[in-house]
């Protein structure tokens, strides 16, 4: 198994990797994913009006909403994408250990769409929007010693 520990910084637009081969050491970037449909407004997303119902009681017909907004359908296809290239790259042997660090609901939209293989060599989650912060930068929101997966 690889020694490389993975810091994956992601929100529904943008998921940003980086590496380092120390616990203690500095962080490089590595890899930058896009997803701009992360950011369009649900109004742009959808083009077509809501479905219609007819109500039991009554003679009226009423729109009905979606059961998840197109930002949530977006947000778990970037993290699926996200997830896919996580696999890959540990079938590939490119890291060992695993940082998660995203906002709360895209953190669990990104463990959700993980497999449990990929998923067992997290040793690490912040719940911080931090995809915008510099290597630099993101160090200080890590531990100074990052853990290692077991193996």
């Amino acid at each position: 198994m690889s020694k490389t520990i993975w810091i994956v910084v992601a929100n529904r637009v943008t998921a940003r990797i980086f590496a380092t081969e120390s616990p203690l050491g500095a962080i490089d970037e590595i890899e930058t994913l896009l997803h701009p449909q992360g950011r369009v407004q649900d109004d742009v997303l959808v083009t077509d009006k809501p479905g219609r119902t007819t109500e039991r009681a009554g003679p009226g017909r009423s729109a009905t909403d979606p059961d998840t907004s197109q930002h949530e359908h977006e947000a778990t296809v970037f993290a699926t994408e996200i997830a896919q290239m996580l696999t890959k790259a540990r079938n590939d042997a490119r890291y060992g250990t695993l940082v998660l660090a995203a906002p709360p609901a895209f953190l669990g939209t990104l463990r959700k769409a993980m497999d449990a293989q990929t998923r067992g060599l997290v040793t690490l989650e912040l719940d911080k929007d931090l995809a915008l912060l510099d290597a630099r930068a993101l160090r200080t929101h890590l531990p100074e010693r990052l853990v290692r997966a077991e193996g």
